[in-house]
């Protein structure tokens, strides 16, 4: 493509060639590709790709409206896209190529792509239209591509007036089909793949915009997010939350807000979790949830560490990490690391403003009424009683949540972990409780842990318990 791109002579052959091959079912996918290549390193494409796209639209169209059956040849919704991402890059360096383009016929190229997209939304939003979700995800998968790769000039006071830029072109285009994906999406409120590909296009929307330009959105998108989440307890909504929170945590404005999303969304989760069988039914909630509450604790921690609703997260944490599942797993650790980490982070600054020592105030308070089951599980993990999927892995891990509470709060985590360690290998504890108590550093206590953990491996085997239940994954 590359080589391609210096002889700009050799496309006028390629692009029909290519287009020839998407008819071919073994061909197709390599012909989609080669398209998006071609279109990513050739900037003289952009009419000859786009009439190229404007048949395949045609094609669809007419056998969405033909009763044969589906004889006629309709490209896969992945190659298509593969077409459109290309159109989308030859579209976009046609624009830049040639920055005094009118407004008028950059509109025109727009609507050519956009048109079709959300006319095929509003003809599946009536509650008459019998759409199915794969209909109605493919229709937002394209309106995705859009977003993401119809890479207009970013907003700049040396673009010509009524030249219109990304973000106001991404802004109103959600805004005109804000109501049309409410509508097609409460079709089928529970299927999973609908709500991913849903929430996958507001957070390229969202980022592809910018937080700033996008704000005008926020508010409705986040009453979207509870709204649809209460509806279907399906994780992808709790993605585009934390999502949501990285975009707008750090901007004091926003933090509120923030964690009232957080309060809502964990209202519904508290609600249906009501027992551990709800909890091992919803793994992929478990961990998207404590994801989302790590990303409270990095982005703009103060509202929930100064509310009672940690106190809700850490006895749910208490459940969720006894999980045999490693994402949910994963997720309950990475919140307590973060957690515990913030607050070794005010203990080690040398001055702390009102905030700052109110958040540690409240945070210390906190693991001091919910830390003991916390660290009785961990010492359960390592004995080799709950699972072990994550020893002293990055961003979350047995180790790291008791290396950064040793440095916290060393007293208190000595008095919770001695009790449940009673039953192991009196050598291999005395060792392992050594380092606690002389703070070794971090790949030390790392290499401590896995001693202990590994001589508590070799006696339940020598006791004829091989663990084949405690889900030990190291």
């Amino acid at each position: 493509a590359a080589c391609l791109g210096l002889h700009p002579e050799s496309l006028q052959p390629l692009l029909p060639y290519l287009a020839r091959g998407l008819s071919i079912p073994k061909c197709a996918s390599a012909s989609a590709v080669a398209i998006r290549e071609v279109c990513e390193r050739c900037q003289c494409l952009g009419d000859a790709v786009l009439q190229l796209y404007d048949g395949i639209v045609a094609a669809r169209e007419q056998h969405r409206g033909s009763n044969s059956g589906g004889d006629e040849f309709v490209l896969d919704l992945k190659n298509e896209l593969e077409v459109l991402e290309g159109v989308c890059k030859a579209i976009s360096h046609k624009l830049k190529d040639d920055p005094s383009m009118s407004p008028d016929i950059i509109s025109g190229y727009i609507n050519r792509l956009a048109q079709p997209v959300i006319g095929g939304l509003k003809a599946m939003a009536p509650p008459e239209n019998p759409a199915s979700p794969k209909q109605i995800s493919s229709e937002i998968s394209r309106l995705t591509v859009l977003v993401q790769h119809l890479r207009l000039p970013r907003p700049s006071p040396q673009l010509a007036p009524g030249v219109l830029n990304r973000s106001d072109f991404i802004l109103s285009l959600m805004q005109e089909t804000w109501s049309i994906l409410d509508a097609v999406s409460q079709k089928y409120p529970r299927d999973f793949n609908c709500a991913e590909k849903l929430c996958r296009l507001h957070k390229h929307a969202l980022r592809e915009c910018g937080a700033a330009h996008y704000t005008p959105m926020l508010e409705p998108l986040i009453e979207q997010i509870v709204k649809k989440f209460s509806q279907s307890f399906l994780s992808p909504y709790i993605y585009l939350s934390s999502v949501c929170i990285c975009e707008y945590g750090r901007v004091p404005a926003h933090s509120q807000q923030m964690y009232d999303m957080v309060a809502k969304i964990s209202s519904t989760v508290f609600y249906a979790f009501r027992g551990t069988d709800d909890f091992i039914a919803n793994p992929d909630v478990v961990e998207e949830f404590f994801f989302m509450a790590s990303k409270m604790v990095y982005y703009c921690p103060g509202p929930l560490i100064q509310s009672n609703l940690l106190n809700s997260m850490l006895q749910c944490a208490a459940v969720g990490m006894k999980l045999h599942h490693r994402d949910a797993n994963r997720g309950t650790l990475n919140f307590l690391e973060s957690l515990v980490s913030y607050g070794l982070k005010l203990r080690s600054k040398p001055s702390l403003d009102v905030v700052e020592q109110a958040n540690r105030d409240a945070l210390e308070r906190t693991i001091y009424v919910e830390g003991q089951p916390l660290v009785a599980n961990l010492a359960q993990s390592l004995l080799g009683d709950l699972p072990l999927y994550r020893l002293d892995s990055g961003s979350g891990s047995i180790a790291g949540v008791l290396f950064f509470l040793n440095k916290l709060c060393p007293d208190l985590l000595m008095q919770w972990i001695q009790p449940p360690l009673m039953s192991a290998p009196d050598h291999a504890k005395n060792v392992f409780l050594g380092s606690l108590a002389n703070q070794v550093d971090r790949d030390d206590f790392n290499s401590s842990v896995r001693k202990f953990t590994s001589v508590c491996e070799r006696s339940r085997k020598r006791q004829g318990n091989t663990g084949e239940d405690s889900g030990n994954t190291r």
